[in-house]
């Protein structure tokens, strides 16, 4: 039996314990059937979309490598997915609060369908094309589908606290779904070429965004607003309100952490096992061993929240991710391979942790009317991160890259420490608070 075996079925036993504790299928609240309905609409959507970004991720580099392009190239096709990001889904993004956020989620699987159609092509300016798309897409799927969720449970009148069973529920199931996406990704891949996942992907892009058309309602921040007042009001309200700031810079600090973790993951266990004489690492099994720390991550936060207040569990689960990448950021291989996988494993369950918790947290802190401009200007900095990170990779060593990261997570942890969360508004409140602030 492998050291990988036994950390699977170590972690495995725990997640299942911890699963079967706090069932986060199950609300802590009693809910009516409306909500159940509506959140079992919402989760199923936020699934399909999820799993087939899940599928693309392992086999970008690999098509791009397929057709002959060099370390250099690649690079530029992800920094400009990433600037994409930054630069152009900040924008589209903001059309969710003006133009409406379900006809921004029909966008987003469109830009991603097409998207995918150009890995069908070996072209260099139509793989291009496909990273722009694909960035702007991105954002999309990480703001605006979340935004649409929490504006609809307070219009149709659902209480607050059924809110964090949701993330719960949602952030517990993508890392089933994340480990799933692997195996048929790659058998899909082992079958057909490195395009195949792609195509896989689109299949569930285009039930997912025909599941939003046909089921979902329109909800909007300002309706009436121009797209550039939009822009401007969501920036007003960054730079005004305290706790935005705090939470938005807290966020970038840690997703550009743990988005250079993804980056460096791989060469960092591949040199360690290599030291200690154990061959090739099995990037898809520890890819599952991640996934079964973050499921961890996402039971330990039904168990604990709202007992604890957000913001220490902000503090503490950070900090515990910086301890995490510790045996990483020390270097000298003092740990062994073990020690960085334990440490990668515990960075995972607090990120498993962070994905639910910050979302209830973002979704106390941001007003309504602009929430999907301001969720996509929480992503500038920290797909800037990511591109001066990745411009510079190569001159720059592991063990300072992890350092770096630490750094950030420094930073979050501080951050979460004085961010004061204001008490969530009903329905009603919330439109008194938008007419007086009009």
């Amino acid at each position: 039996m492998s050291v990988y075996d036994v950390t699977f079925g170590s972690l495995g036993l725990v997640c299942a314990y911890l699963a079967y504790k706090t069932n986060p299928f199950k609300s802590d609240v009693e809910a009516t059937s409306a909500f159940t309905s509506f959140q079992r609409n919402y989760v199923f959507v936020f699934l399909t979309m999820m799993m087939s970004d899940w599928l693309q991720g392992p086999y970008v580099y690999a098509l791009y490598q397929h057709y002959g392009y060099n370390q250099a190239e690649i690079g530029i096709l992800f920094i400009a997915g990433f600037g994409s990001s930054m630069v152009f889904g900040t924008m589209v993004g903001s059309f969710g609060d003006s133009v409406g956020r379900k006809k921004t989620c029909v966008l987003f699987g469109l830009l991603y369908i097409a998207s995918c159609i150009t890995k069908h092509f070996s072209n260099f300016h139509i793989l291009m094309l496909g990273r722009l798309l694909g960035g702007v897409a991105t954002s999309l799927l990480f703001s605006v589908f979340e935004a649409w969720m929490v504006s609809e449970h307070f219009s149709r009148g659902f209480s607050p606290s059924l809110l964090g069973g949701t993330f719960a529920q949602a952030y517990f199931c993508n890392s089933i779904v994340a480990i799933l996406a692997g195996l048929i990704g790659g058998a899909a891949a082992r079958e057909f070429g490195f395009v195949a996942p792609f195509d896989c992907s689109m299949a569930l892009l285009c039930m997912g965004t025909v599941v939003v058309f046909y089921t979902w309602n329109e909800n909007y921040g300002r309706a009436s607003e121009p797209f550039l007042e939009g822009l401007k009001k969501g920036y007003n309200v960054i730079i005004s309100k305290k706790e935005v700031v705090i939470a938005g810079a807290a966020q970038s600090s840690f997703e550009g952490a743990m988005y250079t973790f993804v980056f460096m993951w791989t060469p960092s266990l591949g040199s360690a096992a290599k030291e200690a004489n154990m061959g090739e690492i099995p990037h898809g099994y520890i890819f599952a061993i991640f996934m079964v720390s973050c499921m961890i991550g996402s039971c330990m936060f039904k168990y604990l929240y709202p007992a604890i207040p957000g913001v220490t569990l902000l503090t503490g689960v950070i900090s515990f991710a910086a301890v995490g990448l510790m045996p990483a950021a020390l270097g000298n291989g003092q740990f062994g391979f073990m020690g960085l996988l334990l440490g990668f494993c515990a960075f995972e369950a607090a990120v498993g942790f962070y994905w639910p918790l910050i979302a209830e947290i973002r979704s106390a802190v941001i007003p309504e009317e602009c929430r999907s401009t301001i969720m996509n200007f929480f992503r500038v900095p920290l797909n800037l991160i990511v591109v001066v990170v990745l411009y510079h990779i190569g001159d720059l060593s592991d063990v300072f890259v992890f350092r770096f990261c630490v750094f950030l997570l420094v930073i979050s942890a501080y951050l979460g420490s004085i961010l004061v969360i204001p008490p969530k508004q009903s329905p009603a409140e919330m439109k008194s608070t938008e007419v007086s602030e009009a």
